[in-house]
């Protein structure tokens, strides 16, 4: 007979099914997976930013104990090209291979990798290595004029998105307007810091078989990439990632250590791990990229936009084009019929750039957000009204229906959560008892709501239990648990009953973790999986099978199924998610600000998880105030090298930093254009506007517009 499942798990707020292996430490993480005879590699790095190799002088770390052997330029295998769609112009990561030329590009650039029976005894080696240098100053500042000679005007982001755009007549809607702000921000270059770093252990079972435990968030790329670099099968290299301690951002590239922990592997003829120290997240595995945006906007009487200018200015390094795509929002949030975005690219001596949390919406969302807060200041206008007044019914840069919007509620509910209309609109005229200035500030959030192809496999096993597997990823984000969840309500089975399996690239295929487009990508494909191993057991049973019906199987019950994004829907309609965030700041005597609290409410389609969606949210809220108030990597002028490597400098946002309380809320609509789920991504848009409405907040409690991130403490006094 059929099984009953009482309470349907979808739109539950379930425990992470992963959850305690993870506290238990029972979860094993890249670096903590043992090999028979393993070894530990150590990069040799460039300690200059600009110039040439002349000589690398191995004797004495090659004599030092416990070394087994120094690969460099002279002794390495010669890597193939990288697949080609993987570096196409504006891709993230390098389109340069390692150790195929003596040039340096930026400090901390991989020269070679010192391999030895312990860890310690590999990084004692590479302090024994000499690296002779032909070096050139640096260049490492946007403003620099040796940079200026090396602009370029990107057409595309990653191939898809154009980055420049112009609609209507700016230049005349802006002489006729009643308000006007003509202003730039600026956001500091700023590193990926997850709790555990980057680590790769290599195995040659064979001559030609590989297999790596890697902490990836793209197990498929990675497998395709290795094998076009050693110049093998694709099923000649399996990738196993069951845990990610956090990315951010980071570990979805073609960064070169794995490729260098490949290659010592095959040269020592051992498994060879290789772990990043925390410095080396700052110079060797990718940035978000300084930005400089100058916005030019103007508004009627009536507070309507009139003509916007979105002009961004970044950085890429010499061996890559990526482009943090600062101006895409701005093309289509609010409603204008004059609109100019442009990007241009220069070439810096500093680590390449790749996305970081919200690439383009963080720092873009920032500089728009605020620039919307200054326009209705300048109009008299209170913020959330000018925004309604703003509101885009379609997307005016496609000229498309949205596929659903429901961001007049999340203003209005947030504003009516928060408290909104207790604000005096003059900036610094609100005290709290201790003296302390206090502001309230909002803004908008906004995040494309993307889907790619996907697919799974479901088995039902003779004792009742269900596998699902799919080549996905766990960041932390819950992707058991949600798997778990959509089997589990596709056939009509407790949650128990459920194991699903991922990180390893013998799997169905999976898109990289990352675009917040994972549950709307593999959630499908689980559902689809699911749903024919349903009417397979339905044909050979009549119903759901119990146990003693499934003990007489002679083979398990196997079903696959691949989802893919429709292509119809995606032409008709543009999708995306929105939010509304609100925050309380408290400005001290020594400006020092404490943000006080937060409401925020998003219309991200369907719940899936509550709780893991309101996880998702505080952490991207904290992220959010950390960006506004902490996070900057300084390179210094002079030598290209960061100066503040580390967690004690590079500050970021802890407990104590957090508001007491993060009011969160969600509109929790299906969007019907969304298939299988009604469900958009929730990862990213967390940290989106809200870094504007921390600095609107500023700006109101004090009277002082810092447009400069982070605003630390000496930019207020």
């Amino acid at each position: 007979m059929a099984v009953a499942n009482p309470t349907p798990p979808i739109g539950k707020s379930l425990a992470r099914v992963d959850g305690r292996f993870k506290v238990t430490g029972a979860a094993t993480y890249a670096a903590e997976f043992q090999r028979s005879q393993l070894t530990y590699g150590v990069l040799i790095q460039s300690s200059i930013a600009n110039g040439r190799v002349v000589k690398i002088d191995i004797s004495a770390a090659k004599s030092a104990p416990g070394v087994i052997e120094i690969l460099t330029r002279e002794n390495t295998p010669g890597f193939k090209p990288y697949p080609d769609d993987l570096t196409k112009k504006g891709a993230p990561g390098e389109n340069r291979m390692p150790l195929q030329d003596d040039e340096i590009h930026y400090a901390g650039q991989h020269l070679g990798v010192v391999v030895a029976e312990t860890f310690e005894q590999a990084t004692y080696a590479v302090s024994l290595v000499r690296v002779t240098y032909q070096a050139q100053p640096p260049i490492v500042d946007l403003p620099d004029q040796r940079a200026a000679k090396t602009a370029t005007t990107p057409e595309k982001f990653i191939g898809r998105e154009d980055l420049q755009v112009k609609r209507g007549d700016v230049d005349g809607a802006l002489a006729g307007a009643a308000h006007k702000i003509d202003t730039t921000y600026s956001t500091p270059i700023e590193n990926h810091n997850p709790i555990e770093t980057y680590s790769t252990t290599a195995e040659w079972e064979t001559a030609d078989r590989l297999l790596v435990h890697e902490c990836t968030r793209g197990i498929k790329q990675l497998q395709r990439l290795l094998a076009a670099c050693f110049g093998l099968p694709v099923e000649n290299i399996r990738i196993i990632c069951p845990f990610i301690g956090g990315a951010f951002g980071s570990k979805g590239f073609q960064w070169s250590q794995t490729l260098l922990a490949a290659a010592a592997a095959r040269l020592v003829e051992r498994p060879v791990k290789l772990t990043f120290t925390r410095p080396q997240m700052f110079d060797s595995a990718g940035q978000r990229a300084r930005t400089e945006q100058h916005f030019t906007v103007g508004a009627d009487n009536d507070g309507k936009l009139v003509a916007l200018r979105h002009a961004t200015t970044t950085h890429s390094s010499p061996v890559s084009e990526y482009t943090e795509p600062c101006g895409n929002m701005s093309r289509m949030l609010y409603s204008c019929s004059n609109v100019d975005v442009t990007h241009r690219l220069v070439k810096l001596n500093l680590t390449s750039p790749c996305p970081m949390r919200a690439p383009g919406e963080c720092p873009g969302v920032f500089a728009l957000e605020c620039a919307m807060d200054e326009i209705a200041h300048e109009t008299g206008i209170d913020p959330v009204e000018f925004r309604l007044r703003n509101y885009a019914d379609r997307d005016e840069h496609q000229n498309k229906p949205w596929s659903m919007k429901n961001l007049r509620e999340c203003y209005e509910r947030g504003a009516d959560k928060f408290g909104w209309s207790k604000r005096n609109p003059k900036p610094a005229s609100m005290r709290g008892p201790d003296g302390s200035q206090i502001g309230y500030g909002m803004a908008t959030a906004i995040y494309p709501a993307a889907q790619q192809k996907a697919g799974a496999t479901a088995t039902l096993n003779k004792d009742g239990s269900v596998i699902v597997r799919s080549a996905t990823h766990e960041i932390g984000t819950g992707t058991y648990t949600a798997m778990s969840q959509l089997a589990a309500d596709t056939l009509g089975v407790p949650v128990e009953k459920i194991r699903f399996e991922l990180g390893d690239s013998a799997f169905p295929v999976a898109p990289n973790n990352g675009g917040s487009w994972l549950t709307a990508s593999v959630g499908p494909a689980v559902i689809g999986a699911c749903g024919e191993l349903k009417k397979k057991a339905l044909d050979q049973f009549g119903h759901w099978p119990d146990e003693r019906e499934l003990s007489s199987l002679s083979a398990p019950i196997q079903s696959e199924f691949t989802a893919e994004p429709n292509k119809d829907e995606r032409e008709k309609f543009s999708f995306f998610s929105y939010g509304a965030v609100f925050v309380e700041v408290h400005v001290d005597v020594f400006g020092q600000t404490r943000v006080r609290r937060a409401t925020a409410v998003y219309d991200v389609g369907r719940m899936i998880n509550p709780k893991l969606a309101r996880s998702q949210i505080m952490g991207g809220l904290l992220f959010a105030i950390s960006t506004a108030l902490f996070e900057a990597t300084i390179p210094d002028q002079a030598t290209g090298r960061v100066v503040n490597a580390n967690l004690a400098e590079y500050h970021v946002a802890v407990h104590a930093d957090a508001p007491p309380k993060f009011d969160i809320d969600f509109i929790d609509k299906p969007d019907p254009h969304m298939p299988d789920l009604g469900a958009r991504g929730i990862g990213e848009i967390g940290i989106t506007g809200a870094p504007a409405a921390v600095a609107n907040a500023i700006f109101h409690a004090t009277g002082k517009r810092v447009r400069d991130l982070p605003i630390t403490p000496d930019k207020l006094i």
